[in-house]
């Protein structure tokens, strides 16, 4: 039996002005009601999922900044994990003169040096104020980052993609989480481990959970279910890794309850 759903947030639940189409928010609530377990695993911080969350008028585990934080629907953190400071501060240094946006991320704040135009489109789609501070570079012992995220061109970021993956992927885990969105992570750090650490705690097996995501980073929670549900604007890459293609939440929802249906025959 299927007894925890996980579901992505942008481009899968959120939609582009933030807000979550009603016939997903239905799907979901019903399946609380009929038992389901529920987690949202995404690139974006706790504060801002738990936004989403009242706009749903549910509570769920929280899966956060591609990991490094979990928490479960009763608000108790079961992981986290930042980047040592210096190797923040060596990778920062590295692509902050590049043609991007750059953004280092703590627990519950977005930060970046200097404020322009393209900031302020970005800040559009956060529910909470991106800090602009000019010293941010001294600043890293404090922090505590947990995230670099660049944004910019597709063909720059996944240039940037493999320059970073060539060079430091000892040292960094990195994820296109969207077209023009690269988040750059400690090592180990993936939504795939994080819900390992959920399911642990949970006691519920990888065979009973199902995954619904649309990007490069909900791979690797993909690859731990033979539940999992990607949208079908994905990349055919990610849809290649997951094992049905839907065009929606609530499709998915609605495919999962009928599996459990056959499983209970």
């Amino acid at each position: 039996m299927i007894k925890l759903i996980v579901s992505d947030l942008d481009g899968t639940l959120l939609q582009e002005d933030n807000t979550v189409k009603q016939d997903d928010r239905e799907s979901l609530k019903e399946a609380l009601q009929d038992g389901f377990q529920i987690s949202i695993a995404t690139g974006r911080m706790d504060i801002e999922i738990q936004e989403v969350l009242k706009s749903i008028g549910e509570r769920f585990h929280r899966i956060s900044q591609n990991g490094a934080f979990t928490s479960t629907v009763d608000n108790q953190a079961i992981f986290s994990k930042t980047f040592d400071p210096s190797l923040a501060r060596k990778i920062y240094n590295k692509v902050r003169p590049l043609n991007v946006i750059t953004l280092l991320c703590n627990y519950d704040t977005n930060f970046t040096e200097e404020n322009n135009e393209y900031v302020e489109g970005i800040q559009k789609r956060m529910f909470h104020p991106i800090v602009i501070d000019p010293k941010l570079t001294d600043k890293f012992e404090s922090i505590m980052p947990s995230k670099i995220t660049l944004l910019g061109f597709e063909n720059d970021i996944i240039k940037i993609y493999e320059e970073l993956a060539a060079e430091h992927g000892e040292e960094i885990d990195i994820y296109i989480s969207e077209k023009q969105v690269l988040d750059i992570m400690p090592k180990k750090i993936s939504k795939g481990n994080a819900l390992s650490k959920l399911l642990d705690y949970l006691e519920i097996k990888e065979e009973e959970i199902a995954c619904i995501g649309d990007s490069f980073n909900d791979i690797p929670m993909f690859k731990l279910t033979p539940y999992s549900y990607v949208i079908s604007h994905a990349h055919d890459s990610v849809k290649k890794e997951a094992s049905f293609v839907v065009n929606s939440v609530s499709d998915a929802v609605a495919q999962i309850r009928r599996e459990n249906m056959k499983l209970v025959k």
